[in-house]
């Protein structure tokens, strides 16, 4: 495990901090500028780090992170699937306002980008790099996403645990031929980026980890039965034979499956509103059966250990270099994933398992009395991007959502949201647009029938009556299995919750008017 300086008593860090909280841009000031490093995993689902009290993994390097940092325990992803999620990153607004979906016939514009984070900190003397799967490329740019960076080894197409099968030429290795598997090639493209630093700049780092994402689960072990429904374990692939993590970890550990796994899903959503058969049964089948889904399991947490291991190494690096006390890290995930609950899999709904994810920001230069804080107040995922630019000493765009995390994180007193709308406009797999609140104990959520790829006109919905309602208490049912939307109709709280959502969808529609005619973004249909 790295270790980490305690850092106490240094004037210029703290007048470093000063200088963060306050907002200032002076351009004199780049050599204070903090390093910034973006880690983004794949599918990770909120509470899925040892810290964060889940029984079974093991991340002692994320974990000391979290201890020397603080945690977000209420973080929800702006759009619960990959692709929007990341153009929501990147670009600090919903997917109602930027356009970029898998269920849109947008693309990203060179306008947009001017106004995404890495280009204001490429613009403000930061070097830049990414590393992994940018998740957008087929959307924007026409392959030229690269020049979008200083640094640049990232790709749309390692969709494979053994990504060297494939004629990628960004997976080539870089020292140790003998590395082949997704996640330590992840771990020495950062050494790369390292060792092209100028050391004149501040660095700005994002690194979008493909794991656990189901592609790599199900191609440990290569075989068309285990894509379907991984009836093979994964140890079997004699490439895993002795690996530290992915051979014999976890499979000696009750791992329990959930209970929903394998029983009726139209328990909770009816067939009428998204049929499984329209291909989320069919593309998470591993998920719908109670063996499949239990090798699933252990690949998924045996993939979070190593992705653990990767970032230790990163952090023993960044102290070799001197780096450590100058460089922030904030950890994300682009959403989380249903894994056989609700008898269902995969994403793009407002349950907590696909859209709440696991948050922490390690800031080096905290106070030693903040250190291991957790802050239970609703963050979303744009409010990550408001941070990022915060702690470069940026003013964000007007038209960005979120609102920066370092205020909350410093104690002081700030006026703070009590409650976040949540929306999903994936509409594949007959998915229904989704949209709804988070307030307090309270989550409301409703769906409408999606259209692919859908226009201007189907994500309005005033006055449209929902084909769907969902009302969950979360302190009493925590795992959103009881619906209480019938018991509460005719209540001010079902009504308020309503009002709230209402508001929130038609200011983010009239939002989009005016973004899409400052982006000069058109349809390309």
């Amino acid at each position: 495990m790295y270790k980490i300086h305690r850092i106490e008593n240094s004037l210029a860090i703290i007048i470093t901090f000063i200088f963060l909280l306050t907002g200032c841009n002076d351009t004199t000031l780049n050599n204070r500028q903090p390093n910034i490093i973006f880690l983004l995993t794949d599918d990770q689902r909120d509470n899925t780090l040892g810290i964060m009290g889940h029984p079974i993994l093991q991340t002692p390097n994320l974990d000391q992170l979290v201890k020397q940092g603080i945690r977000f325990s209420n973080c929800y992803i702006a759009e619960p699937v990959c692709s929007p999620s990341r153009v929501s990153l990147l670009t600090g607004v919903h997917e109602r306002i930027h356009g970029v979906g898998f269920s849109s016939s947008y693309e990203l514009t060179e306008e947009q980008w001017e106004h995404s984070y890495p280009e204001l900190l490429r613009k403000n003397g930061y070097y830049t790099g990414f590393i992994g799967k940018f998740g957008v490329e087929y959307y924007t740019f026409k392959g030229k996403a690269k020049e979008k960076f200083d640094f640049w080894r990232a790709h749309d197409g390692w969709t494979r645990f053994f990504p060297k099968d494939s004629d990628q030429e960004s997976c080539k290795p870089y020292h140790n031929a003998g590395k082949d598997i997704i996640t330590p090639i992840m771990g020495e493209s950062i050494e790369m980026f390292f060792d092209s630093l100028d050391t004149g700049k501040p660095f700005c780092l994002s690194v979008s980890f493909n794991v656990p994402h189901g592609s790599q689960t199900t191609s440990m072990y290569t075989g068309y039965d285990d894509w379907k429904n991984m009836s093979r374990l994964a140890n079997e692939n004699p490439k895993l034979k002795g690996n530290q993590f992915y051979d014999g970890l976890y499979r000696d550990t009750n791992i329990p499956v959930p209970e929903d796994c394998g029983t009726d899903p139209y328990r909770f959503i009816p067939g009428a509103v998204m049929n499984q058969e329209s291909g989320r049964s069919h593309l998470y089948s591993y998920n719908y059966n109670i063996k499949s889904c239990q090798e699933h399991h252990i690949r998924y947490y045996q993939q979070i250990s190593g992705l653990d291991h990767i970032i230790g190494e990163m952090m023993e690096s960044l102290e070799k270099r001197g780096m450590e006390e100058n460089t922030i890290i904030i950890f994300g995930s682009d959403h989380g994933l249903l894994m056989g609950e609700y008898g269902m899999g995969g994403k793009g709904l407002l349950y907590d398992l696909a859209s709440k994810i696991p948050c922490f920001i390690f800031d080096p230069r905290l106070p030693q009395d903040l250190k291991g804080k957790t802050v239970s107040e609703l963050v979303s995922s744009l409010d990550i991007t408001a941070t990022i630019l915060d702690y470069a000493g940026i003013e964000k765009p007007r038209m960005m959502e979120g609102s920066s995390l370092v205020p909350l994180m410093a104690n002081e007193n700030v006026e703070w949201r009590d409650h976040l709308f949540l929306e999903s406009l994936f509409t594949l797999r007959d998915n229904p647009f989704c949209e709804g609140i988070r307030r307090g104990e309270w989550k409301y959520i409703r769906m409408y029938d999606g259209k692919q790829p859908y226009r201007e006109s189907d994500i309005d919905f005033e006055g449209r009556v929902p084909d769907f309602e969902q009302l969950f208490n979360l302190d009493h049912d925590p795992g959103e299995r009881i619906n209480l939307i019938w018991e509460y109709e005719g209540t001010a709280l079902l009504d308020s919750l309503r009002i709230f959502c209402d508001q929130h969808s038609n200011e983010l529609n009239l939002a989009r008017e005016h973004y899409r005619m400052t982006m000069h973004i058109s349809d390309k249909r």
